[in-house]
């Protein structure tokens, strides 16, 4: 009867343990990593911490900063695919490493939308359509014409193939019918550099990155590839604005883990995310680097990821392009 009795004992103390772990309340008991799989002081990573310090506070546990770059942001979005799906170890990353790469690489090694948890998108930002002084055009009716009329005679540059600016200028050219010749640089600067000297006719940038050009007579901005008009660049229309719905496109960010996290932990998570996004300071520093706030949770945010995802894979097919590793 005692040993009986012991037994029990120990079998309840277990299933207490157990339902205090799978706890939505007591999540999280420990500090948090939150991988991101570029190098500091890139864009993911700014965005990054701003939103880890603000979920440091909401949760009362430290959110730590793990950069793991390289492979086009592959290895460290594959190092969350594989980890415990506890919701200790998440990933914040941008449209890059979770719909453009694995729509255009032969070999990726983690699937979308299969291998991740969908917590949520925060935050996104159009491209400005930007061409150098030297075209005579003045609005994008304009310079379509032009490029219409003079094709692949117009070069525009990029941060290289199969980043966001090179997809969404594939398919602006697919929506308008233009041809131009891509010139891939190791980056956004040179290419900048070179659209302002005049060696290269046009490029994609986002808006903090000409911010401290807008204005100038090196170049001329005709719009932008967002939904709706960027507070940076008031006057610049979408292309919504301009007939081309179907040309939009944004780079964003957003909050993943590993599949199958639980309920508890997703909805935890997503409710603080929710909170956060509300949150002045947060809106200021996102504000201050270009961002503009665009929170989506869950299967939305999922089933906007598949629809992105899907979006590049057929243009990498209609384009013949594919990435070896």
């Amino acid at each position: 009867m005692r040993r009986s009795l012991q037994m029990l004992c120990a079998v309840l103390l277990a299933v207490a343990l157990l339902a205090h772990a799978a706890g939505g309340d007591e999540y999280p008991a420990r500090a948090i990593r939150l991988v991101v799989p570029y190098p500091p002081g890139a864009g993911t990573d700014g965005t990054a911490r701003i939103v880890a310090d603000a979920l440091s506070q909401r949760l009362g546990q430290t959110v730590f900063i793990d950069n793991r770059p390289g492979a086009s942001g592959t290895i460290g979005t594959d190092l969350v695919a594989k980890a415990a799906a506890d919701g200790y170890t998440l990933l914040w990353t941008s449209t890059d490493s979770m719909t453009a790469v694995p729509a255009l690489w032969a070999k990726v090694p983690y699937k979308v939308p299969d291998d991740f948890t969908y917590i949520a998108k925060v935050a996104d930002t159009g491209m400005a359509v930007v061409v150098a002084a030297k075209l005579p055009v003045h609005n994008l009716a304009e310079f379509i014409d032009y490029a219409k009329a003079h094709p692949d005679k117009l070069s525009y540059g990029t941060s290289g193939v199969g980043g966001m600016p090179h997809l969404a200028t594939l398919l602006m050219e697919k929506y308008t019918g233009v041809k131009m010749t891509h010139v891939p640089y190791k980056g956004v600067a040179p290419a900048l550099t070179d659209l302002l000297g005049g060696q290269i006719d046009f490029a994609l940038l986002t808006p903090i990155t000409i911010a401290q050009f807008i204005g100038s007579d090196k170049i001329r901005i005709l719009g932008i590839t967002a939904p709706t008009r960027h507070p940076m660049l008031p006057d610049a229309p979408t292309f919504a604005e301009a007939g081309l719905p179907q040309a939009t496109a944004t780079v964003w960010y957003g909050l993943f883990g590993p599949a199958q996290l639980p309920a508890a932990v997703q909805e935890r998570l997503r409710k603080e995310i929710a909170t956060i996004s509300e949150m002045p300071a947060v809106r200021d520093k996102l504000a201050a680097a270009g961002l503009q706030m665009s929170p989506q949770l869950g299967s939305a945010f999922r089933n906007a990821c598949v629809n992105e995802f899907q979006q590049w894979k057929a243009l990498a097919k209609s384009e013949n392009l594919v990435v070896q590793d």
